[in-house]
């Protein structure tokens, strides 16, 4: 299997908004060129940017290393 287009952290955001199935989905839709990673940035990043969100990751799971 190739490398997968969707970084992490994508794939995260759109696990917390919409579920398993839906990043899935999405994955696969990015890695077979049916939809860009710079489309779906775009809709995600409205409330905050990526990197907050990242942030906001890293803070939440900081507990966890």
């Amino acid at each position: 299997m190739g490398k997968n287009k969707l970084d992490i952290i994508n794939f995260s955001k759109i696990y917390d908004m919409f579920g398993e199935d839906a990043a899935k989905d999405t994955l696969n839709d990015v890695n077979s060129g049916r939809v860009s990673e710079k489309t779906l940035e775009k809709y995600l990043y409205t409330d905050e940017t990526k990197e907050e969100y990242a942030q906001r990751l890293k803070d939440e799971y900081k507990d966890l290393e």
